[in-house]
């Protein structure tokens, strides 16, 4: 289509009359590609400065190499110290014709993701150029400093060669008005993944709450240390585009682990640490970890094999690190509890208050669901647990729910807790779990507030 059509035209003049055009979503064209609409960005009906001139904010695009057609999430994040309200628009095209070769599809989010085609509105045709784009929700009025979306891209079926993705984004100032806002413009080049890793090399297994050594029990969230298990500086963490059908991947990038020959879901890689879950299986004793690099090819290699012991519970509470302070948050506002002398933004709690706590290892829900799945509803511990206070048993009618944590993968847990009359304040309070006649580690405490 050429970008002098009265389509085109028609379509930019009527972006520049409204201002709910923009809150919705901007025209297609409008991710800077050069050449395509004569490299229009926002810049086209926003005026502020000059494109990319305010050195005070940046428009980034995160995305890693790809497999084909292999679903993937792709971030792309707009920083600016002023600015309250946000957009942008994103295209992939194929590096070897950027102007006319789509480089894969986007997926719609309700709420938050718009997909709009190099012609107009979707359905697109196939080969048709895409373009991704904020939502009204989405552009997230009175947010200061930092705004991101998560896109969902499906890369073309076949190895074709590098990508280029073009990004334009807008840090606006929310006036109503198309006046004073910042104007930004990037791209980013991925290739395919080639997955080449050297035979890696596990050091230790821990638990992912305590960050100790000892026996793990079924859906218990790990992390592993070693090398090779990515290439040096990366990073890969699990996105929505990784999940599907309600489930962790058990492949991340180019690696995998085993757990008594069972692939294992996993939530985050980095060189030298993988965390991951134990599969739900009702193994007692030493088992057998294996850590599998570049899986499914043929440079296949595996790291000698570590051995861990699995038991029946492992509990631990996840902390804020590096404090002691659990992991934990006030039931009724949803804000973080802590030491307010260790940590930002948090508060103590004080007796009476109704808190969630964070924790994993708490054994096998009532009924039992697999590791690596994301947890719809309330699903209560099949053991039975209590809380430790101070080294005093909490009140069975002070733990309001012990079981799995809605929305998370479920080796997490939650456990709701009243905090009770008998505290020590403004001060570190020492709080333990106990299930299945295993206590979890010392040195996890709740901050009670000064009087």
């Amino acid at each position: 289509m050429s970008n002098r059509s009265s389509l085109f035209l028609t379509l930019f003049l009527a972006a520049c009359s409204s201002l709910s055009a923009f809150s919705s979503g901007p025209p297609a064209m409008r991710s800077g590609v050069p050449g395509e609409a004569d490299g229009l960005t926002c810049n086209a009906c926003h005026r502020g400065t000059d494109l990319n001139s305010d050195t005070r904010g940046r428009l980034t695009i995160e995305v890693s190499p790809y497999r084909p057609g292999v679903k993937q999430a792709i971030k792309v994040v707009l920083e600016h110290p002023d600015a309250s309200r946000w957009g942008f628009e994103l295209t992939a095209r194929l590096a070897s014709n950027p102007l006319t070769s789509a480089g894969g599809t986007f997926t719609a989010v309700a709420g938050s993701i718009r997909v709009v085609c190099s012609t107009g509105n979707p359905p697109c045709a196939a080969g048709l150029n895409e373009f991704a784009t904020h939502v009204a929700a989405s552009t997230f009025p009175g947010q200061r400093n930092r705004a991101e979306w998560e896109i969902e891209w499906t890369p073309p079926a076949n190895a074709v060669g590098d990508v280029i993705f073009y990004a334009a984004g807008n840090a606006a100032n929310n006036s109503g008005s198309n006046a004073g806002d910042i104007i930004y413009n990037t791209n980013r080049t991925v290739g395919v993944e080639n997955c080449n890793l050297p035979k890696p090399t596990v050091t230790a297994v821990r638990n992912a709450g305590s960050f100790l050594d000892g026996p793990l029990s079924l859906n218990t969230l790990i992390a592993i240390g070693g090398t090779g298990f990515q290439a040096a500086g990366t990073t890969r963490n699990v996105s929505r585009a990784d999940i599907t059908d309600g489930r962790f991947p058990t492949q991340l990038s180019c690696i995998a682990v085993e757990v008594a020959g069972k692939r294992t879901p996993l939530t985050y890689a980095q060189a030298n640490q993988i965390n991951a879950q134990i599969p739900t299986i009702s193994d007692r004793g030493t088992v057998p970890l294996v850590v599998v690099a570049n899986p499914g090819t043929p440079n296949e290699r595996k790291s000698d094999t570590f051995n861990i012991t699995l038991a029946a519970n492992s509990p631990a509470f996840f902390r804020l690190l590096p404090t002691p302070c659990i992991a934990a948050v006030f039931a009724a506002t949803g804000q973080v509890t802590g030491d307010p002398s260790l940590l930002q933004g948090v508060k103590g709690v004080r007796p009476g208050d109704i808190v969630v706590l964070y924790a994993t290892g708490l054994g096998a829900l009532d009924p039992v669901y697999q590791a690596g799945e994301v947890m719809e509803g309330a699903v209560k511990l099949k053991d039975t647990l209590q809380i430790e206070w101070g080294g005093t048993t909490l009140a069975a009618a002070d733990v309001l729910y012990a079981g799995s944590a809605p929305s998370l993968i479920s080796g997490a847990y939650q456990i709701n807790i009243r905090v009770p009359a008998a505290v020590t304040s403004n001060a570190q309070n020492q709080v333990r779990i106990r299930v299945g006649g295993v206590l979890s580690p010392e040195g996890t405490t709740l901050f009670v507030a000064p009087n």
